[in-house]
């Protein structure tokens, strides 16, 4: 009897002692700007979580050989009526979303005004997330994420920058870049 309970004391010992170090809680500034949308979620499971049908949108592989779904209908969002670009790239899935506002004065205002109450005061349409060194991340995830991707820990996960130029032909454009978060999302899950 001694001799099992000394194993057992043993063993717990032991495995008290392991040097794996256990997954962090991870959290960083922004998700997509749809609701129940995430970075590195696949074609099938953005559309149908958005209720789009493929169809509807235009689709384009841009030079870094990604697919660039564009849709012309307007739809709702937190930060107001778009019409939406979703950027899917291979291996990751969605990196990016580009929105399309009504090119007016008035709504200008109100698309900044909207911005600025989802992601804070911007003195230049740009929005920096939460960065790279920041993340609370293990020495394994830092290591699976810098094999797919070389940040700086001062680099931010998402940004966010609106294009008001009123020379442009594209008056009012909305651009998230989620690349890094589509691939934090990926080490993530492993």
């Amino acid at each position: 009897m001694k001799k099992v309970l000394f194993c057992l004391l043993a063993l717990g010992f032991l495995g008290g002692c392991s040097t794996k170090e256990e997954p962090k809680d991870v959290t960083y500034d922004w998700a997509p700007p749809f609701e129940e949308v995430r970075w590195s979620m696949g074609e099938d499971a953005v559309f149908e979580t958005l209720d789009l049908d493929e169809e509807d949108a235009t689709l384009n592989v841009n030079p870094e050989k990604q697919r660039v779904f564009s849709f012309a209908s307007a739809m709702e969002t937190e930060v107001g009526m778009v019409a939406p670009d979703f950027i899917f790239e291979p291996g990751f899935g969605l990196v990016g979303v580009n929105l399309h506002y009504i090119p007016m004065e008035k709504e200008a205002a109100e698309t900044l005004a909207k911005l600025e109450a989802a992601y804070g005061k911007s003195d230049d349409g740009t929005w920096s997330g939460t960065k790279f060194g920041e993340l609370n991340l293990s020495d394994e995830q830092v290591a699976a994420f810098k094999k797919e991707a070389d940040i700086d820990k001062d680099e931010p996960v998402v940004t966010i920058a609106l294009n008001q130029d009123a020379q442009a032909v594209k008056y009012q454009e909305c651009v998230f870049e989620g690349k890094n978060a589509a691939i934090l999302e990926q080490v993530l899950a492993k």
